[in-house]
This record gives C-alpha cells, sequence and structure tokens, in this order.
C-alpha cells in the first residue's frame, strides 16, 4: 500500500471523514488533470466513502472506495503509522486510469517494465529496493504500477533524485511518462468531481 510514515498516535488521523475525500480527491484528480492522465473516461469513476470495512481501500467494480475506517487503520493506530489519504487515492486512481486505458497497459513495454501483465496476480520477483519502491510493489505487476503511478503524482512527474541510478525504477517510472503523454493527446474532459 502507499507509502507509510511513523507519527504519534492520533485518533483523529485513523477516521476519515466524508471532507477529507472530498478534500483529498480534489487535490489528486487536479494533479491527474495537470499531469496529462485525465480522460472522458474517468469522468465515469466515482471515490464512494464507506462507513467501516475489514478489507481496506481499493478499486472495486470500477470505483474507488474509501471507508471511514478499517482494519488497516486500526492496526496502523495501534503501532503508530500514518498513511496520507492523497496517496491512497493516488495509488487507487492509478488502478482507474489502468482500467479505463486498459489498451495501454496491454503492451509489451508494460510487462517488460513491470515483468508481468497488469492482470497478472503473481509476484514476478521478491521485494528489492532497487526495482521497487515499496514492499507492496513486488506483490504483483499492477500493484508495482499503481506505485510508481502514485509516487509520480506525488513527485508532479520528477524522478526525486534519490531514484536516479535505479535503472528499474527509472523504466517504470519513463512508462507512466509515457502513459501520460499518450492519454493527453487524446484529452477532451475536465475532472466533474
Amino acid at each position: 500500500m502507499p507509502h507509510q510514515q511513523y507519527s504519534a498516535r492520533q485518533l483523529r488521523r485513523h477516521v476519515i471523514t466524508w471532507q477529507d475525500v472530498c478534500r483529498a480527491n480534489e487535490q489528486v484528480t487536479c494533479e491527474l488533470y495537470n499531469l496529462g492522465f485525465w480522460s472522458e473516461r474517468l469522468n465515469k469513476v466515482h471515490v464512494y466513502w464507506t462507513a467501516a470495512s475489514w478489507c481496506n481501500y481499493g478499486w472495486y467494480l470500477r470505483h474507488i472506495y474509501i471507508p471511514a475506517i478499517t482494519g488497516a487503520q486500526l492496526s496502523d493506530l495501534i503501532v503508530g503509522r500514518h498513511t496520507r489519504l492523497t496517496d491512497v487515492l493516488r495509488h487507487e486512481w492509478a488502478h482507474a486510469v489502468a482500467d479505463r486505458h486498459q489498451s495501454l497497459m496491454d503492451t509489451k513495454r508494460f510487462v517488460r517494465d513491470f515483468g508481468g501483465p497488469y492482470e497478472s496476480t503473481d509476484a514476478v520477483h521478491g521485494y528489492d529496493p532497487d526495482r521497487h519502491l515499496t514492499v507492496y510493489s513486488a506483490s504483483m505487476p499492477c500493484e508495482d504500477f499503481a506505485e510508481v503511478f502514485h509516487y509520480y503524482l506525488r513527485h508532479r512527474g520528477r524522478l526525486p533524485v534519490r531514484l536516479t541510478d535505479k535503472a528499474i525504477i527509472v523504466r517504470k517510472w519513463q512508462f507512466v511518462k509515457w502513459l501520460a503523454r499518450s492519454i493527453s493527446s487524446d484529452r477532451t474532459a475536465t475532472p466533474t468531481k
């Protein structure tokens, strides 16, 4: 899952309100638009706020679901971790972009860069910091893509200096950049969120 940071235990950080979802989603959809990922197809994706879930946040049934509280959030509270809602949404919007632009994901380039087809449920490699941005990235090619996409949005498309010597991560970053150019060349929509 997206980047976690250790912080003082505060219940408020682990309960998500509707206002939190609206504010974070507005920020992330603006990032999507400004970096060239927004398209008419994404206007059909909705972000739903739900009361509670033992599962987690997620991309289900072609929409994004953000629970007010999850088992993972309670676990994070206990151990003192915190995941930013904007990072969660960046990650989930990556799945939405992939779903709505599937032909761009079903390419030899994706398989080469991420080690397997987007739909594969098999881990391609064990976690390696020279290959993956997070441990979760190593779980499946689609999660690896979503984590790179999330970092791409967070860093406004600029590769952090600490990653420039990691050739495999650079190649994945270049795929996301190519994806933005491919989508923006066909763009007419603005976010309606």
